[in-house]
């Protein structure tokens, strides 16, 4: 039963592209297409959409060019990254590129920006592990910069140039632009520091330690030398990614997200243990990628009744209470993670936009 108060919530929809077997490349791409227009047809206030390279765990290379196909073919909900990894492109291409697509949108879009988890993309794009902290700190700086103070130059460990204006200009401040990504290793106050909203992805903890974690960040805002119009600001940006499935019966959403987050979470792990050598990659990753590892169902029910929210209505608004309580107010669900059927991912987001959203959006 949802009880308490709170401010009202805003919800939008994840949206991987995710290639598992079976399924298309164009067959991933017009199934996320439809569920994106469903979320706006359902009045979802926001679409989330990934960049990730070389494997099929997300077959969506650049966020920002899906994004500005999506506010093309979309009227009303805004389009989100998430995220988009400064580690991995020049800050100087991303603030023309962001800033244009901020342009163009109308400032319909929300750029979610991190440094990325996935060791073989830096390998690929030759990037030391160890540099893609400082790497991303450098392209903050630039990118902030250049977005404020005119033709602006750098000089530092991995980038450097004279001084240069990036055209178009952004039409709204950085932190109406960009949100802050983090995930389990960047500290939340990092994002106070750089005056930036948080997007915060922890989707395998439970939900309290998410609610925790929010909590947390909420106090440290407050404590900060931020102006109370400003923590205002940050905080109806900030959002927090969670995996979800609803079916009418807790025990069904449970039976048909399975065997697609098996697959979802074997490919997950690939992605994040030591990268073997050159020579075995192709035999690893491609031919003979790590099979999916059956969960069993004590720790299926474990992992299912406060961490993966797949469950009925009731149980969904019980978690979203547990977010609202917590000063949450842009949640993402992404449903259907794994290669869930379309047909009960639609049926889910349909499920949460009835029973669910307006227990907190009226």
């Amino acid at each position: 039963m949802v009880e308490g108060s709170g401010d009202l919530m805003r919800f939008g929809t994840n949206h991987a592209f995710q290639l598992p077997p079976g399924r298309t490349v164009a067959q991933v791409y017009a199934e996320e297409f439809e569920r994106i227009k469903y979320a706006e047809e359902l009045g979802y206030q926001s679409v989330w959409l990934p960049e990730q390279h070389f494997f099929d765990y997300c077959i969506s290379p650049d966020a920002l060019d899906l994004a500005g196909y999506v506010v093309g073919v979309t009227s009303r909900v805004r389009v989100g990254t998430a995220v988009v990894n400064l580690s991995l492109t020049h800050p100087l291409r991303f603030a023309e590129r962001a800033a244009m697509l901020d342009l163009v949108s109308g400032g319909r879009v929300d750029i979610c920006v991190g440094r990325g988890y996935q060791l073989p993309q830096n390998v690929a794009f030759g990037v030391a592990e160890d540099a893609t902290k400082p790497m991303f700190a450098e392209a903050l700086d630039i990118i902030l910069n250049t977005w404020t103070d005119g033709p602006s130059g750098f000089d530092g460990e991995h980038y450097s140039f004279p001084p240069v204006r990036t055209f178009p200009p952004p039409q709204r401040p950085a932190n109406e632009i960009l949100i802050y990504g983090v995930g389990a290793t960047t500290p939340i106050e990092e994002t106070i520091r750089r005056g930036l909203p948080l997007g915060l992805s922890q989707p395998f903890g439970p939900v309290a330690k998410t609610a925790a974690a929010f909590e947390e960040y909420v106090a440290a805002l407050h404590a900060s030398p931020l102006r109370d119009d400003e923590v205002e600001r940050l905080l109806d940006r900030a959002f927090v990614l969670v995996y979800a499935m609803v079916a009418p019966t807790v025990d069904e959403a449970r039976d048909i997200s399975k065997r697609p987050f098996e697959w979802h979470n074997a490919r997950l792990a690939a992605l994040r243990t030591p990268v073997p050598s050159p020579s075995e990659w192709r035999e690893h990753y491609y031919d003979h990628p790590v099979a999916p590892t059956e969960i069993d169902d004590a720790d299926w029910n474990a992992m299912t009744s406060d961490a993966l929210l797949f469950t009925d209505p009731e149980g969904m608004a019980d978690h979203m209470a547990v977010l609202r309580d917590a000063g949450v107010r842009n949640v993402v669900p992404w449903m259907g993670v794994g290669g869930v059927t379309q047909r009960h991912v639609l049926r889910s987001m349909r499920l949460f936009a009835e029973h669910v959203m307006p227990k907190f959006t009226d």
